[in-house]
């Protein structure tokens, strides 16, 4: 049995210390724990990493035998030190290259331990880690604690027997032979280890251990019985061992004491040797004929798993050397045949069983093993047990975990356990389609009680931290944003649903997203004081992102900080949005990963949305919206992409911080939350004088604290900031940078509470922008004075009667293609109007009399003449023009500021008099029915003063109560008591979705994401009008949509982000919408997301490699028509590149297949496609027909992903890689109809043809059928329908020409696919797509036309009698 070590504390600190000396392991390492408990390893990765200060990953139990697992943590936790024995890490990088899994690219340290490294193992490891990675090769025995020596391994060298290395720090090994002298180097010898990590001794075996210690020079030493020889660089290299002990996956074994074990039983002799480094194999003297069962279960009952024998060999005498004693080198040849091989009665029964026996072939290295015996008999090992595992998930099942395949060991076991969880996969596929809809209803009914717990723990959590530090600490009041950001980072690590494809919503996955969501939201005010700075980056990493430290973030518009992956050197604007939640339109949603590439610039208010995969270099300009995968050097300019032109390339400056810059925002922080402490310190003199009314008090303080506060801010921005060079060019690594632009937006935004005391189109807002150094002149309204402070103020002019309303965004700067930040002048000329939404950016000069509509983007290239109306992203001119200025009546009030203090003073005595008498929970309630009571009865109210007080009320309620109910049925009920007309199951983010609450009319299951607005108001030309609005069932307006007063979705709407909906627009039932105006979205808009680039082709031209050219097309037209039902198969050419057209004189794609099939029938059949494209043609035959089985093959893997990426969930559809020219991988006579549609053709030589006609002979059934179509030279050149029948097994049934059907088709489609090809394939690859798609004027079509080539449909029968080849 294995003996017990004692090791001593300071045994395993010394080694620890060791490992971090040679910085093989660091504080700032993520340890992953994939050690078993009865591995040293598995305390190392625990108590050491913990000791260290490192990161650990726990595993779920028996996670470290789940490859898919592992390589997950490995990706997602972004593990960065790995220990583990060779042959696991040989077995997981097999399943990394079967899988596609992402490589290890954050990988620092890779350690293996147990057993010897080879070379080929580190060629093979290195395909999946960084060049930077080390990998790192230890030794050392469990005596001396962890490890003895290392060695650093050179991956470029090509030593085939890598050395153990140099001792660690605090070790010493020694090489003495039997009289304990030093030998000479290069001399075999035992090697010795002594120092700090030296065991006190076996526990409990005194003898053993005067053994195996020896003191030399005073010093204690282990002697490791290993072999080993040093070199002339002083390197170890293991040799071997002096007795019989051995290592066996990672494990030492001592052969005797299984020898010993068998020699209790009633055998006189025995041996036991290692085989082939895998398995244990027991010769056994005995001549009562003992059973190998028996022998097998004495050594389960006294061995631990891995010491038991995989094969018993029983001998009537064992072979003895002239000594007598036995000599292990005459012992009989291993032949294993015996008991491996399937006698009659031990052959599979069934496919399952045929499945699960090649399974285990391959993974235990056995030739056809026998499906009664369990696999630890046949030789299997757990790391061969984990691998079919693997195996078996990808092939027939993924509810198999490890447990049951340790339950029940042997094929058939396996087989009789898997049944049941097949036939109730099949059940619930059968019944979903029956139960759909029920299912459906339960599952999408939102919970109340999880909303209302979920509400009161925010409110917990938000106000705890402040009660306590107000009742025993007060003089921690500044670290108070502390503790609510560490609670988020808490909650975020135990609720965080990670990457979501599909779930329902109002499941427990989405009330876990709503909840990180809206504390994150009630967070926002903490964050925005450290935007752009490291130590954002550092908590977005504590929340799960995986973000570089140089990376500059000035959004908090995040709803899944865990999913974001940013790389070095990017800039994100602020209201950026970045939105992984996507709202699908089946009542599920899903939460896809946001992946931004180095040096990449986002400029403010774009929007990221449904998965996000952005490469290198990559400019986004303002207000753009971005899906799917941008590639490198691309700009993307609302919704288009747009590659630089050759002679130019996006070079980024330095964006890292130095450490002074880190300083200088340290200290600027500081200083701003000392203003804070001082103001309030200021305050609280006054709120202690007792002869006040408290409530009055605090009022008082409440409004003196925003007066001041105010003050204050204009202070700063006047005389720190100071003012800017118009044309002036700011690199972000700069001073200046953060000095003009940094600080300026942190003075704004944490002052924004105090700026909330003047009220809209306030009277101080003019005089404020020029005390500042803007040049106003008189009558300019501004809705807020925000977004002008933000900006350089003396680079502003707004002339006579300029009037901006809601969400108008001033850039404060302009970047530059090297990622440098321009400042410039900004003149709006006078009587311009800017509506809700829009961004001047600088630079932009416009004329008078400009109308700026909703959702605009203006910059310094927007040309405009006096009167025009501009919309869009970027800004074009529309066909109309503002009214003439003598017949407007302005109908905007400008407010004194003495009703604004006044009002604001009433406001907050009146909110602390609710809550002084309701407490918390009884506040709420009549503040709720304070706020619904005033605003329905406000059309009665004429007093400017009153009306304020009302407004004020009303926006305490939304600040203090309403961000708790976000995305919440309260909300919805909210607005039902404000007077809304609200189904049920609606979403809505926040109480500014919509306004003019009357006025709303609102369907079941409406989806609302944030910063979408439903008003039902309009400023035009400062004219106040009101239109009601009509959103009908199941529509979904995604982030940053508006609809205008007076539209109607008529009901299963969808607009896309960045969406304006004009005033009286009535969009049509089932439609998508995107656009400034909206107008109608079909799905092949969503091709800009995948855009190809020149060097993807030039990788996969390589080789002449036609397949895999190919497959960049299918990507293509899948990142395009997505929807089965849109029936855009690929059929190589001749497939519809625009909408489907219900135009019978035509030959689409459709009609190809329903041709094909015209007189055999699909139904109850076995199917077998060649060559299935994208999988669209496939998936409509599967879903029309209703065939028993659907099978689709191609030799490409990708295309085989790609498909079953799109239709994996079809029922009776399956896909397979199969090369058809070579092997059909599917039983004799096993299929029934086989469809060929446009693959012969590329098959190439006339042997291919013969060998595919010779696989479809033998898979057919008698009497099946292929069905074929493709095109034939007439000189014989290529393809032949002959080639088919030229074995004499298939006949054909019917042959018809339809050249003149796919020539008037190719016409037909000819401008839909030229418009396709110019708009989205890279200009030198229009070619040989226009080849690849037989347009007209191409080889292809020009040889039909002129009679060279000719297109058949034709149907070949099986003969009924044929000889089969055997396989």
């Amino acid at each position: 049995m294995p003996k017990a070590v004692q090791l001593r504390q300071q045994n395993f600190i010394n080694s620890i210390l060791a490992l971090v000396q040679i910085d093989t392991l660091h504080e700032n390492d993520i340890v992953i724990q994939i050690a078993n408990s009865t591995f040293d390893a598995h305390v190392q990765e625990i108590v050491g990493s913990l000791i260290s200060g490192a990161t650990i990953a726990m595993l779920h139990p028996q996670g470290n035998m789940d490859f898919q697992y592992i390589s997950y943590i490995l990706h997602e936790k972004q593990v960065t030190h790995l220990v583990a024995v060779p042959t696991y890490l040989n077995y997981l990088c097999d399943f990394l290259k079967q899988n596609r899994f992402p490589s290890w690219i954050l990988m620092r340290n890779i350690n293996c331990v147990g057993e010897s490294v080879s070379s080929a193992f580190i060629k093979v490891l290195m395909q999946f880690v960084a060049r930077s990675c080390r990998i790192w090769n230890f030794y050392g025995p469990a005596e001396a604690t962890l490890g003895t020596s290392c060695h650093l391994i050179d991956v470029a060298s090509h030593m085939h027997h890598l050395p153990i290395g140099k001792q660690l720090p605090r070790y010493i090994c020694l090489l003495l032979d039997n009289f304990l002298q030093p030998v000479v180097i290069q001399e075999e010898s035992e090697l010795l280890v002594g120092g700090a990590g030296i065991f006190a001794g076996y526990l409990n075996q005194d003898d053993l251990t005067a053994k195996a210690l020896v003191e030399i020079d005073g010093d204690i030493f282990y002697r490791t019985g290993d072999l080993v020889r040093i070199d002339n660089n002083g390197l170890l290299h293991y040799k071997g061992r002096k007795d019989h002990q051995i290592k066996l996956h990672g494990q030492r074994i001592e052969l005797g004491e299984i020898e010993r074990c068998l020699l209790r039983t009633s055998i006189s002799a025995c041996v036991v040797i290692k085989w082939n480094d895998d398995h244990l194999v027991a010769y056994v003297q005995s001549s009562s004929h003992i059973d190998e069962q028996v022998l097998r279960e004495h050594c389960q009952s006294h061995l631990p798993p891995h010491m038991i024998p995989s094969f018993f060999i029983i001998l009537d005498k064992l072979p003895l050397n002239q000594n007598g004693k036995i000599d292990r080198k005459l012992l009989p040849p291993r032949d294993f045949s015996l008991s491996t091989d399937s006698s009659n009665g031990d052959m599979p029964r069934n496919a399952l069983e045929q499945q699960l026996q090649d399974i285990f072939s391959r993974a235990f290295h056995i030739e056809s093993p026998c499906v009664e015996i369990p696999f630890g008999q046949l030789g299997g090992t757990s790391l061969g047990a984990i691998l079919a595992l693997a195996l078996i998930r990808q092939q027939i099942s993924n509810k198999v975990d490890i447990g049951l395949l340790f339950t029940n060991p042997s094929i058939r076991q396996l087989a009789i356990a898997m049944e049941p969880l097949l036939v109730l996969g099949e059940a619930q596929e059968t019944v979903f389609v029956v139960k759909k809809v029920h299912e459906i209803h339960d599952r999408l009914s939102p919970s109340f009680v999880i909303e209302s717990v979920g509400i009161v723990f925010l409110v917990c959590l938000w106000l705890c931290p402040i009660i306590i530090i107000h009742r025993w600490c007060p003089s921690f009041f500044p670290v108070l944003p502390v503790f609510h950001l560490v609670f988020y980072v808490i909650c975020s690590r135990l609720l965080s649903p990670r990457y979501i494809k599909t779930d329902n919503l109002f499941s427990w996955n989405y009330y876990r997203w709503w909840f990180l969501d809206r504390l994150w939201d009630n967070n926002t005010f903490w964050l925005q004081h450290i935007l752009g700075t490291p130590f954002y980056n550092y908590y977005l990493r504590l929340c799960g992102a995986r973000i570089s430290l140089n990376t500059h973030i000035y959004t908090t518009s995040i709803d899944a900080p865990w999913l974001l992956e940013i790389d070095v050197g990017g800039w994100i604007a602020n209201e950026t949005y970045l939105n992984c939640l996507y709202f699908n339109d089946d009542d599920t949603f899903k939460l896809s990963p946001i992946r931004i590439g180095s040096n990449c610039s986002i400029g403010t208010r774009s929007i990221l949305f449904d998965g996000v995969e952005m490469q290198n270099n990559i400019i986004v300009q303002p207000m753009s919206s971005v899906t799917g995968l941008v590639t490198s050097e691309t700009i993307v300019d609302g919704d288009e992409l747009k590659s630089l032109p050759l002679d130019m390339s996006i070079i980024q400056s330095n964006r890292s911080l130095s450490i002074w810059h880190k300083i200088y925002q340290i200290i600027v922080i500081i200083s701003i939350l000392c203003i804070h402490c001082t103001l309030l310190i200021l305050v609280y003199k006054f709120y202690s004088v007792r002869q006040i009314p408290l409530l009055i008090s605090i009022a008082f303080c409440w409004t003196l604290w925003s007066i001041i506060g105010c003050f204050v801010s204009l202070l700063l921005l006047k005389f720190i900031v100071g003012s800017c060079a118009a044309g002036e060019i700011y690199p972000i690594a700069s001073r200046l940078y953060l000095q003009k632009i940094w600080l300026r937006q942190l003075i704004v935004s944490s002052f924004h509470h105090a700026w909330l005391l003047p009220t809209s189109y306030d009277y101080l807002y003019p005089y404020v922008l020029r005390w500042l150094g803007a040049h106003i002149e008189d009558n300019v309204k501004l809705l807020k004075i925000d977004t002008f402070l933000s900006f350089p103020t003396n680079l502003l002019k707004l002339e006579m009667g300029v009037t901006t309303f809601g969400g108008v965004l001033i850039v404060p700067t302009e970047l530059t293609l090297s990622g440098d930040h321009c400042v410039d002048q900004i003149i709006l000329g006078s009587y311009t109007n800017l509506a809700n939404g829009c961004s001047i950016l600088p630079g932009s000069y416009l004329e008078s009399e400009i109308m700026i509509g909703n959702l605009t983007r203006i910059s310094r290239e927007t040309k405009n003449k006096c009167g025009e109306v501009f919309m869009g992203v970027p800004a074009r001119t529309m066909p109309f023009q503002m009214p003439v200025r003598s017949q407007i009546q302005d109908q905007i009030e400008i407010r004194p500021f003495w009703h604004t203090c006044l009002s604001h003073y009433v406001s907050k005595c009146l909110l602390l008099s609710i809550y002084s008498f309701g407490g918390l929970v009884g506040g709420s309630i009549i503040h709720t029915i304070f706020v619904c009571s005033l605003y329905r009865c406000r059309s009665y109210i004429r007093h400017q003063i009153i009306e304020q007080v009302i407004e004020r009320l009303c926006h305490d309620y939304e600040q203090f109560i309403c961000p708790f109910l976000g995305n919440t049925q309260w909300l919805i009920r909210l607005f039902r008591a404000y007077g809304a007309h609200i189904g049920e199951n609606v979403i809505m983010a926040d109480i500014s979705s919509i306004t003019d609450y009357h006025l709303m009319t609102i369907g079941d299951d409406v989806r609302l994401n944030v910063r979408t607005q439903i008003q039902g108001h309009s400023f035009e030309q400062r004219i106040f009008k009101l239109a009601p609005v009509s959103i009908g069932n199941s529509c979904v307006l995604m982030s940053g949509s508006i609809v205008m007063a007076g539209c109607k979705l008529m009901g299963s709407n969808r607009l896309y982000p960045g969406t304006l909906i004009m005033k009286n627009d009535q969009l049509p039932l089932n439609t998508h919408w995107k656009g400034i105006p909206a107008q109608s979205y079909t799905v092949k808009a969503r091709l800009s997301r995948a855009t190809i680039v020149h060097n993807d082709l030039v990788k996969y031209q390589q080789g002449n490699d036609t397949i895999n050219k190919l497959f960049l097309w299918y990507e293509r037209i899948a990142s395009i028509y997505t929807s089965v039902n849109e029936l855009q198969f690929m059929n190589y050419g001749y497939a519809d590149m625009g909408e489907y057209i219900n135009d019978h004189t035509g030959y689409y794609s459709r009609k190809l297949y329903e041709q094909v099939l015209a007189n055999v029938t699909l139904t109850d059949q076995n199917v077998l496609e060649i060559n299935c494209g994208r999988g669209a043609g496939a998936a409509w035959c599967a879903h029309t027909h209703a065939p028993h089985s659907y099978i689709g093959i191609d030799p490409s893997q990708d295309v085989i992903n790609l498909c079953q990426r799109l239709y994996s969930t079809t029922p009776r559809l399956s896909f397979v890689v199969a090369d058809a020219t070579k092997h059909l991988p599917f039983e004799n006579e096993s299929i029934d109809i086989i469809l060929c549609i446009e693959a012969t053709h590329a098959f190439g030589e006339s042997i291919a043809i013969t060998q595919f006609a010779n696989e479809v002979v033998r898979v057919l059934r008698p009497n099946g059928h292929l069905l074929w179509c493709d095109f034939c030279y007439m000189d014989r050149s290529s393809t032949s329908i002959y080639d088919l029948i030229a074995n004499d097994e298939l006949i054909i049934e019917e042959k018809i020409n339809i050249t003149r059907n796919v020539l008037h088709a190719l016409d037909i489609q000819n401008k839909p696919r030229t418009d396709f090809i110019q708009r989205y394939i890279q200009p030198e690859e229009q070619e040989y797509f226009r080849r690849f798609a037989g347009l007209p004027g191409t080889k292809i079509y020009e040889d039909m036309s002129q009679g060279r080539s000719e297109y058949w449909r034709v149907v070949f029968r099986k003969k009924t009698t044929t000889d089969m080849p055997i396989i």
